[in-house]
């Protein structure tokens, strides 16, 4: 996704964390315990901005918890830091949209993620009011298995029986969406988010960095 909206001069710099099953309470706590060295890693890349995500991670102590990791990363670095749900936050603000429709990857044994990202939501002024499931029980790392018709299927199914709210959020960073988000729209008449869109245009607005139109709404606003 990052390299479909991406200009050709822009680089994507990755260090990985611990979550392969993102319901695994041990997995968070490891990716918890390397996030200093993941900062140090990627300061020493040269990189100009930081981007944390995986919600799993950053909210597993819910919205206070979140607050420290940046309190505690910020003190790591020079650049700019933030994390993929703040950027969600923001992007939802920025498109006015405050009733959302979450399309989740997220397992019925995920429920206690579900509920950390709709407090942090609904302290930002931002209320999930419907959820629908990818109809599809995957690991974290097996989410990349569906393919982006799929994930259009999925989301339109759910928008179908949830028409009245501002926006759809589609949630998982390891399903490709940006290419299906602007068909969604004319689908649909709504914005349309998702959580690879958040974090580029989270990240790529900080550097002022151009994506043009062809990806959504909000990608288009760079």
């Amino acid at each position: 996704d990052f390299y479909r909206a991406a200009p050709k001069d822009v680089v994507l710099v990755v260090t990985h964390l611990a979550v392969l099953d993102s319901a695994r309470k041990e997995e968070i706590e490891a990716s918890l315990a390397m996030l200093d060295k993941a900062v140090e890693r990627l300061n020493m890349a040269g990189v100009n901005l930081i981007m944390l995500g995986g919600d799993p991670v950053h909210l597993h102590h819910g919205d206070e918890g979140h607050k420290r990791i940046l309190e505690r990363l910020h003190a790591l670095t020079k650049v700019p830091l933030t994390t993929s749900s703040q950027a969600l936050a923001e992007a939802f603000q920025f498109l006015s949209s405050q009733q959302i429709l979450m399309v989740s990857s997220w397992r019925p044994e995920s429920k206690h993620l579900l509920e950390r990202l709709r407090d942090f939501l609904l302290a930002e002024g931002i209320e999930i009011v419907a959820v629908e499931t990818t109809q599809r029980s995957l690991l974290s790392i097996e989410k990349s298995v569906m393919t982006p018709a799929q994930i259009y299927d999925h989301v339109v199914t759910a928008y179908n029986k949830n028409p009245n709210v501002d926006a759809i959020f589609i949630q998982s960073g390891t399903m490709a969406t940006v290419d299906i988000i602007e068909d969604l729209e004319e689908k649909t008449g709504k914005p349309v988010v998702s959580t690879n869109s958040a974090k580029i245009w989270g990240s790529f607005k900080t550097l002022n960095i151009a994506v043009g139109r062809g990806y959504g709404r909000l990608l288009s606003s760079l």
